[in-house]
């Protein structure tokens, strides 16, 4: 039940973000479309042979590739990943966790914390200890885990559209008139 309500509790957050978006991207979208039309009328008095065969709505398509902002539309997209796959990092880490713990990679808590004990100089192996007080000091470390795993995955998910963003790059209007050609 509780997964159920974080994914509507994303889903309605990322369509609040998206209908923002949206209304963001027509107002840039207008704005790109008056600024083309003036850009038209100008290449077409500086310089016609730049634009010859491209038609007004050809030629807007083309300055509004260029001048639009990219980036709301791809920190909106990595906000997204992100949230829409925290529960599978997390249950993937409780699963490692568990399975090392099943295969005597990591120590179970209790049996790890028999072996600490806390002192004013700091925590040192002994044979036996208070095992509630430091079976929790474990367990608080098992966040370390986690917390890892999601910057991990945090900066998979950066890399991955940082890439794709500098990689569908829009050139110059110049040159995206010659490559639309």
């Amino acid at each position: 039940m509780g997964l159920v309500f974080y994914y509507l509790t994303v889903l309605v957050i990322l369509g609040g973000w998206f209908a923002l978006y949206r209304l963001w991207r027509k107002r840039v979208d207008d704005d790109a479309a008056a600024g083309a039309s003036f850009e038209f009328e100008r290449l077409g008095r500086q310089d016609p042979d730049l634009i010859e065969g491209l038609d007004l709505p050809g030629f807007t398509a083309i300055y509004a590739r260029v001048v639009t902002p990219r980036a709301p539309a791809h920190i909106l997209m990595a906000a997204g990943i992100f949230l829409l796959f925290v529960p599978i990092i997390l249950g993937t880490t409780t699963l490692t966790i568990r399975l090392m713990e099943v295969t005597g990679v990591i120590p179970q808590p209790a049996a790890a914390a028999q072996q600490l004990k806390l002192t004013a100089d700091g925590i040192k192996l002994v044979r036996e200890a208070d095992l509630d007080a430091l079976q929790y000091i474990l367990q608080g470390w098992g966040g370390f885990f986690f917390f890892f795993s999601l910057l991990l995955f945090w900066a998979l998910v950066f890399f991955w559209v940082m890439r794709r963003f500098h990689s569908k790059r829009p050139g110059s209007l110049r040159d995206e008139i010659l490559r639309a050609r």
